[in-house]
């Protein structure tokens, strides 16, 4: 027997911990139809203005829609605790990340209101807009 097929058959003679998880298509159906409802639920949220929850929305449909394919079309759902456990941490500090970026944002950009948008659009449009400095921007109202 050559190198290679002893080789082989050590890999195979059970020392692996590797068992494959064959998913019907009732379960991947159903999440293929769940990730379209939560697409239309995104695009109909853009109708709909919620004010600063809007970023929330967005997000919590996204991650639920990144859960499903994680989970099901990944397979995790069925492999080791510990993989699982790197995802959600994993997860956790991307959703960290951005909490901190969103707080941030609030000081860099200046807030326009829904009713000065028309407004805003056309001074950018005209080029008779100007953005504030940046030490008008923090500076405290009396």
């Amino acid at each position: 027997m050559s190198d290679t097929t002893a080789n082989h058959a050590d890999h195979s003679s059970g020392g692996d911990d590797h068992e494959h998880h064959v998913v019907g298509w009732k379960p991947l159906t159903i999440v293929f139809l769940a990730l379209m409802v939560l697409t239309f639920m995104t695009v109909a949220a853009i109708n709909f203005d919620l004010g600063p929850l809007n970023i929330v929305v967005a997000l919590g449909i996204a991650l639920v829609k990144a859960l499903l394919v994680v989970m099901i079309f990944m397979h995790i759902w069925w492999d080791r605790a510990f993989h699982g456990l790197l995802i959600g941490g994993s997860l956790a500090f991307v959703a960290l990340f951005i909490a901190f970026t969103m707080i941030d944002t609030k000081y860099y950009e200046p807030e326009i209101q829904a009713g000065d948008a028309a407004a805003a659009r056309e001074a950018v449009e005209d080029g008779s807009y100007t953005p504030p400095l940046p030490s008008e921007q923090n500076a405290p109202t009396h």
